[in-house]
C-alpha cells in the first residue's frame, strides 16, 4: 500500500470533515427518529445529555441547505429559527451550531467567535444560497413572528403558550413541507397543554431517556457509559430524575428531597485536625414563632467533592423572641464550640420578613444591631456584616442539589445536637411548612461557601 497516497487520503477526509460534518454525522436511535419524521410538528422529548440539542442543529442546518437526507424540504433559499431560553442559554447552543455548519456554504457576512456567538443584535447565519438562520430567545417576547415569514422553527425548550401559538400560525405559510420542532426536557415550565397536543396527535412525540442505547450511535460505541449516566443521575434530587433522565412529563409528587440523607450521618465527627475549612453561619428569619433557625456549618472544598459539617444550630423554640434572644442564642452556639463570632468567614441571612409577633420586620439589620448590643460594641462597628443570602431564581433547587451530592458522595455529617434540621431533612418536600426553614438557613450557610467564585478568604480556620 502506498502510505504517502494513503496519507493524503486520510488528510482530504479531514478537510472535507472540517467543512462538512454533518456528511460524517452517525446518529443515536431517539435522534434518527426525530430526524427522520416528516409531520408538520414534532418532539424529541429527553433527558438531559441525550444528544436531542445536536439533532436539531442538524435539522437547521439540512432545511437551510435546502437539502435533507431522510425527508422532502423547502427548496433554498428558506428562512428558519432557532429558539432559546435567554441569551446565555443560547450560546451554548450556538457553539453546538458551529461545530455542525458547512463552514464552505457560509456566506462571508456571516461571523462567529467562541464564548459570544454569532454577530448581530439577533445573530444571524447566513449562507451562499440565500439561507437565513435567525437565533432568538423567548426573553424577546413576541419574538417579532408578526411580519415573518419563515419555513421552520427549531425550539431548544419548552416554550410559552402564546409562543408556541404564534410560530405555529406563522410557519403555515410554508406549506406542508414548513413546521416546527422542540427538542426539550420537560422542566422549567407547564408541559401539560404540550402533553395534551402529543395525545390528541397534533405533535408526533419520540421519547428519549438518558440510557446507554440512546447515546450510542449507528455503527459507534457509546457517548457515555452506564458509570456515566449514573453519575448524571447522582447530581440530580431524587423527584426530579423521571424528568431531567428519562424526559417524563411530570415528575412525582410525593417523597422527600434528601433521599441520600442517612441515618449514619447523623453522628459526633468533625473536620480533621490540621485541615482547613470555612466556617459559615446560615440564618433563616421565618414569621411565625419557632421558625427563626440558624445553622453553624464548617466546608472543605479541598477535595473532588465538598464536605460539609453541620457543627450546630440554633432555633427560636416556640414562644415569640425578639432580636437581642436571638443574638444571645447564636452567640451562645459559637460558645458551646468554643468558637467566637471572629471565628465566622461568612455570615449569611434570608431576606427580611415581615414577622408578625415583632410588630415590624425582622431581618439581617434589624439582628446586626441586636448583636452589636450583645457583644458590646457601637452602633455600626459591628465587626462582620450578615449578608443577604444570593436567591436567583432555581437556588432552591441548586443548592438541595449540591446538598444531596455531598450526602452521596459521603461527605455530609451532622450533630446529634442539630434535632430540627435532622428531622426536616428526613421530611423535606419543598413544600412551605416547618421543614423548610431549617434547610434554608442550611443552604444559606453552606452552599455559598460551595459555589462562591472566589473560594480564597483572607485567612482559613485550622480545625
Amino acid at each position: 500500500m502506498n502510505l504517502s497516497k494513503l496519507a493524503r487520503g486520510l488528510q482530504t477526509m479531514k478537510e472535507r470533515a472540517e467543512l462538512r460534518p454533518l456528511e460524517f454525522a452517525r446518529f443515536t436511535p431517539p435522534q434518527l427518529a426525530y430526524l427522520q419524521d416528516q409531520s408538520r410538528f414534532k418532539l424529541l422529548r429527553g433527558g438531559n445529555q441525550v444528544g436531542k440539542s445536536y439533532a436539531q442543529c442538524a435539522e437547521l442546518v439540512w432545511r437551510c441547505m435546502g437539502e435533507h437526507p431522510y425527508i422532502e424540504v423547502p427548496p433554498a433559499p428558506t428562512e428558519v429559527w432557532l429558539i432559546c431560553h435567554s441569551w446565555e442559554q443560547s450560546l451554548a447552543l450556538q457553539d453546538k451550531l458551529w461545530q455542525v455548519l458547512p463552514k464552505d456554504m457560509l456566506h462571508p457576512e456571516t461571523e462567529y467567535n467562541p464564548g459570544r456567538g454569532f454577530r448581530g443584535k439577533v445573530p444571524i447565519v447566513a449562507f451562499k444560497n440565500g439561507s437565513r438562520l435567525r437565533i432568538k430567545t423567548t426573553n424577546q417576547g413576541s419574538l417579532g413572528v408578526a411580519s415573518a415569514t419563515i419555513s421552520f422553527v427549531g425550539i431548544d425548550e419548552p416554550p410559552p403558550r402564546a409562543i408556541w401559538g404564534e410560530l405555529s400560525a406563522r410557519v403555515l405559510r410554508a406549506g406542508d413541507l414548513g413546521g416546527v420542532g422542540l427538542t426539550m426536557t420537560p422542566v422549567g415550565r407547564p408541559c401539560g397543554w404540550l402533553q395534551d397536543m402529543v395525545e390528541q396527535g397534533i405533535i408526533a412525540d419520540h421519547p428519549a431517556p438518558l440510557t446507554v442505547e440512546n447515546v450510542t450511535p449507528e455503527g459507534g460505541l457509546p457517548m457515555l457509559t452506564q458509570a456515566q449516566i449514573d453519575d448524571v443521575a447522582a447530581k440530580y434530587l431524587p423527584m426530579d430524575r423521571p424528568q431531567r433522565l428519562l424526559g417524563e412529563w411530570n415528575g412525582p409528587t410525593e417523597g422527600r428531597t434528601f433521599e441520600a440523607f442517612k441515618p449514619e450521618m447523623v453522628c459526633g465527627e468533625r473536620p480533621p485536625p490540621g485541615l482547613k475549612v470555612q466556617i459559615g453561619i446560615g440564618i433563616d428569619h421565618g414569621a411565625d414563632a419557632g421558625s427563626q433557625v440558624a445553622v453553624l456549618v464548617a466546608v472543605d472544598k479541598g477535595q473532588r467533592h465538598p464536605r460539609i459539617w453541620v457543627l450546630d444550630e440554633y432555633t427560636s423554640g416556640g414562644d415569640a423572641v425578639d432580636p437581642e434572644e436571638h443574638a444571645r442564642g447564636i452567640l451562645a452556639m459559637l460558645r458551646r464550640q468554643g468558637m467566637t463570632y471572629h471565628s465566622v468567614d461568612q455570615w449569611r441571612g434570608d431576606r427580611k420578613y415581615g414577622g408578625r409577633q415583632y410588630g415590624g420586620k425582622m431581618g439581617n439589620n434589624r439582628l446586626m444591631r441586636a448583636l452589636e448590643r450583645e457583644i458590646g460594641v457601637g452602633a455600626g462597628s459591628l465587626p462582620f456584616t450578615i449578608r443577604t443570602a444570593h436567591k436567583p431564581r432555581g437556588s432552591v433547587y441548586e443548592g438541595c442539589s449540591i446538598l444531596n451530592e455531598c450526602m452521596i458522595h459521603n461527605g455530609f455529617f451532622v450533630d446529634p445536637r442539630c434535632k430540627q434540621l435532622i428531622k426536616s431533612l428526613q421530611h423535606f418536600t419543598f413544600v412551605d411548612n416547618e421543614y423548610k426553614h431549617s434547610v434554608d438557613a442550611l443552604r444559606y450557610g453552606a452552599v455559598e461557601l460551595i459555589t462562591r467564585r472566589l473560594y480564597a478568604p483572607s485567612k482559613l480556620k485550622m480545625y
